[in-house]
C-alpha cells in the first residue's frame, strides 16, 4: 500500500472502528520516551514521516516496529520533544502552563505549530478489533436536515463552540503541511461529497458575521460562528447573533471544554438554555450536541468536571426527538486507555492533533449515518 503523502478526505475520515489500516496517527515522542503505544497494536508500518509529510523515516535506521509500538532507534532522525520543553524550567509566555505532577511546576504548551513540529505520522496495518464505543448513526434525529440533503434542496450547517471548533492546531488553520481540514469543515466536505453538493463557506471562525446567501439547488452553506476561549455561558449570550440568525438546519453544539469548573448540572442548565433560545427562532433545525475531547490531565485548573458532561448530553438527547449525542468524549478516553494525551495533542493541553481532530470528524459523520 502506498501511503498519502497529502491531505486526502477519504482517507482521513476512514473510522477507526472499520477495516485494519490505521492511516497518519501523530505520535510524540518526548526525549525520555522511545517507544510509544498505537491506537491499536501494529502488525506491520507501512510508513512513517515527519508531521508535515515532507520526510520519510526508515525502518531499521530511525524505527522498529516491537510489540505492536513504534519504537524510535538511537541514532533516529526522528524528532523528539526535549524534557526541558515538555517540562520547562521557568516560566516563558505562551510557553508553558501550570502543571500538577509532583516535581513539575510547569507543562510545555503551545500554539500554532509549536508543539505540531515535534511530531510524527505513522500509518500501518493492525490485526486487532477495536473494542471502544462506536458511534451509532441518529439520522432520524437528523431527519428534517439529511431529508434536505436527499431531495437536493439548498442547506445550511452551522458550528457553534469554542476553540476546538474553530480548528485550533489542525495544520490547515495554523497554515503548515499537510494543511488538514479542520473537523468541521471535514464534516461539511464529506456530506456534499455523498450527496452531490457544493459548500459554499459563508463564514468561517474570527470572519466577521454576515447574511448567507441563497444560491438555491444543491449548495451546502458552512457556517462556522466559534470563539476561542468561549464557555456555555458566553454561548447562551450570544445564540441570537451567531447562531439563531442563521437560520440552520442542522446546529452542531460544542461547549464544554472551557466550562470545566462548572457542575453537570450547571453546565447542562447552559446547554439547556442555548437551545431553548435557538429553538424558540429556529423550530425546524436539527441540532447535534458534540460533547468534548478531554483536557491533559496534568494541566492545572484545566482537568475538572468535562468527564461528566457527555452523560448529560447523552440523556438530554435521549428525551428530544431532534437532538442528538456525538460521543467524542468516550472515544477520546478510549484512546487515551492507548496513547498518552501528548501523543494527539495539538498544544499538550486541551486541543485535538490533526488526528485527534480527524477523530472529531468521523464521530460526527458515523452519527449523520455518512
Amino acid at each position: 500500500m502506498e501511503v498519502s503523502r497529502q491531505y486526502d478526505l477519504k482517507e482521513y475520515i476512514r473510522p477507526l472502528w472499520e477495516g485494519d489500516i490505521v492511516s497518519h496517527e501523530s505520535v510524540l515522542f518526548r526525549e525520555d520516551e522511545h517507544a510509544a503505544r498505537l491506537v491499536f497494536p501494529a502488525d506491520e508500518i507501512l510508513g512513517v514521516f515527519s508531521a508535515d509529510l515532507k520526510t520519510e523515516y526508515e525502518e531499521g535506521r530511525d524505527y522498529a516496529l516491537e510489540y505492536g509500538c513504534l519504537v524510535r532507534l538511537p541514532g533516529s532522525r526522528m524528532p523528539f520533544i526535549p524534557m526541558e520543553r515538555f517540562y520547562p524550567a521557568e516560566h516563558r509566555d505562551g510557553q508553558d502552563f501550570g502543571c500538577i505532577e509532583p516535581g513539575h511546576p510547569l507543562l510545555g504548551f503551545g500554539e500554532g505549530d509549536a508543539m505540531i513540529r515535534y511530531m510524527v505520522d505513522v500509518t500501518y496495518r493492525h490485526g486487532a478489533a477495536w473494542n471502544g464505543p462506536v458511534p451509532q448513526p441518529q439520522t432520524e434525529k437528523c431527519g428534517r436536515f439529511l431529508g434536505k440533503l436527499e431531495r437536493g434542496e439548498e442547506a445550511t450547517i452551522l458550528f457553534y463552540g469554542d476553540s476546538i471548533t474553530t480548528g485550533a492546531n489542525s495544520s490547515g488553520t495554523v497554515g503548515v503541511s499537510p494543511f488538514a481540514r479542520p473537523f468541521p469543515e471535514m464534516t461539511a466536505e464529506a456530506l456534499a461529497e455523498k450527496y452531490g453538493y457544493r459548500v459554499s463557506a459563508d463564514v468561517r471562525p474570527y470572519e466577521e458575521l454576515k447574511p448567507v446567501e441563497s444560491c438555491g439547488g444543491r449548495v451546502l452553506h458552512y457556517v462556522n460562528t466559534a470563539v476561542g476561549g468561549m464557555d456555555s455561558r458566553w454561548g447562551l449570550d450570544n445564540v441570537g447573533p451567531r447562531a439563531a440568525a442563521y437560520k440552520p438546519d442542522l446546529m452542531v453544539l460544542a461547549f464544554g471544554m472551557n466550562d470545566g469548573w462548572r457542575t453537570r448540572e450547571q453546565y447542562m442548565e447552559l446547554t439547556r438554555g442555548i437551545v431553548s433560545s435557538f429553538e424558540e427562532a429556529c423550530p425546524e433545525c436539527d441540532i447535534i450536541l458534540l460533547s468534548s475531547i478531554l483536557p491533559h490531565w496534568r494541566a492545572a485548573g484545566f482537568f475538572m468536571h468535562q468527564i461528566e458532561y457527555e452523560e448529560g448530553l447523552r440523556q438530554y438527547a435521549a428525551s428530544r426527538d431532534h437532538i442528538a449525542l456525538a460521543p467524542m468524549t468516550s472515544v477520546h478516553r478510549h484512546i487515551l486507555g492507548r496513547k498518552q494525551y501528548y501523543h494527539a495533542s495539538g498544544n499538550n493541553i486541551n486541543h485535538p492533533s490533526d488526528f485527534m481532530a480527524r477523530v472529531y470528524a468521523m464521530v460526527l459523520l458515523a452519527v449523520l449515518g455518512v
